[in-house]
């Protein structure tokens, strides 16, 4: 986890020094152009290593101390060319040469000059510093096969180390509706997220499906050797227990579309049953708990977004994966929602199911096109997801209502500028 991260000469200009919340959640606030987002995009070049690097040669900044609980500490130091990590040299030439290698391989990028390369899919002109480098990430090729012996493997060594104690990134940023794709080797194509949702829903549906199909082939391959074998029973009152506890849960599945079982609750309790009943309730469970932590997720994410939309509701099925439907019962596309209601679907569908348990979450600016009374709800919500996930998360935002009343997890970078002008 991380504790600290200090910043000297940000812009040429801020000192911060900005101590992380240890309960899960920090907030960052402050004017435009105080370094928020570039706070964010800072740890997301830590965690990506090698890539990452690029991202501090092209950042105005002098020095960088970033700590973390595991007792581990890294001073990156900015002098011109050259950055040091605690005390590693980093040469821009160097990084340069490896880049080089790569992207003379790569028959759509053209070299305008030192600086520049075309990229002649879409006529873009980048530099060989973030840009390009966001390029490759976004690609997921792999440099590492470009790396020579000659290359100081101390420089991968430490990469590697605060990889380890930065753990996990998953930053979700402020254009969330849309993504480009590379189509044909020339090609871009742009995808509107919110189109995907229901492949994804069904994706994870069937995926979930599989897992109870595999382990209830196993269960009911082994019932007649666990029958004969079992000695131990349940008491009426046990059976009438389970039955209503097996009940809640059909109904849970029915509701998500997860099952087509039909429940039969028409048994009068036998004690020569007793051992058979046994066995029976158990195996359910077993074959249940499959689907519990996904059941969870659903209940989470629909009770949040239904919270939230007028008139109508998003339902899950196999079919259909998500979809949505007015009062009157009207099946509505999800493009046909307005931007709001698109932001809030796509942003804790990436907070509940794209987002692994115990990672560290960066979003930006989670506001956008959100009325203000949804905006007052955000981090309710999302210490809810906090607490369940394990997950802890920086946000970077302008408004006041989504803090709402959550005041004492936020820092203020425009605060801390001004308490340095007064000491000055």
């Amino acid at each position: 986890m991380v504790l600290a991260i200090e910043f000297e000469k940000l812009f040429g200009r801020f000192n911060y020094n900005v101590i992380l919340n240890k309960n899960g959640l920090t907030i960052l606030t402050g004017p435009n152009g105080y370094g928020k987002s570039t706070i964010l995009k800072s740890i997301e070049a830590l965690g990506n290593e090698l890539y990452g690097i690029t991202y501090f040669f092209s950042l105005d900044f002098s020095r960088m101390k970033i700590s973390f609980d595991d007792g581990e500490r890294f001073d990156i130091n900015k002098n011109g060319e050259t950055i040091t990590i605690n005390d590693i040299r980093i040469s821009r030439t160097e990084i340069r040469r490896l880049i080089d290698r790569f992207f003379r391989r790569r028959p759509y990028l053209m070299r305008i000059n030192e600086d520049v390369w075309l990229d002649r899919r879409s006529g873009k002109k980048y530099s060989i510093d973030e840009h390009l480098m966001n390029s490759i990430r976004s690609q997921q090729i792999e440099i590492s096969p470009y790396i020579d012996e000659d290359y100081p493997k101390t420089i991968l060594k430490i990469f590697k180390k605060i990889k380890k104690s930065l753990g996990e990134v998953y930053f979700i940023k402020e254009q969330r509706l849309i993504r480009t794709n590379k189509n044909r080797e020339y090609e871009q194509e742009v995808v509107n997220i919110i189109d995907e949702l229901p492949s994804k829903f069904k994706g994870l549906i069937s995926h979930v499906q599989q897992d109870y199909s595999a382990i209830s082939s196993k269960l009911d391959s082994t019932y007649p050797n666990r029958l004969f074998g079992n000695e131990d029973g349940i008491t009426e009152d046990e059976y009438k227990s389970k039955i209503e506890e097996m009940t809640r849960k059909f109904e849970k599945m029915k509701k998500y579309d997860l099952s087509t079982m039909e429940m039969t609750t028409n048994f009068i309790f036998k004690d020569e049953h007793a051992k058979a009943l046994k066995i029976y309730f158990d195996d359910f469970n077993e074959k249940y708990g499959v689907y519990e932590d996904f059941i969870h997720k659903l209940e989470l994410y629909t009770d949040i977004i239904n919270d939230r939309l007028s008139f109508k509701e998003i339902r899950i099925s196999r079919q259909d994966g998500i979809y949505v439907v007015d009062d009157n019962e009207k099946k509505l596309k999800l493009a046909q929602l307005s931007s709001g209601e698109k932001q809030e679907i796509v942003l804790f569908y990436e907070l509940i199911f794209g987002t692994k348990n115990n990672v560290l979450l960066l979003i930006d600016e989670p506001e956008i096109s959100l009325h203000i009374v949804w905006q007052k709800k955000f981090m309710d919500d999302l210490l809810r997801i906090i607490e369940y996930k394990g997950i802890n998360v920086i946000v970077a935002t302008h408004s006041p209502q989504i803090i709402n009343n959550h005041w004492e997890r936020q820092i203020d970078l425009g605060e801390i500028y001004g308490m340095q002008l007064n000491k000055e």
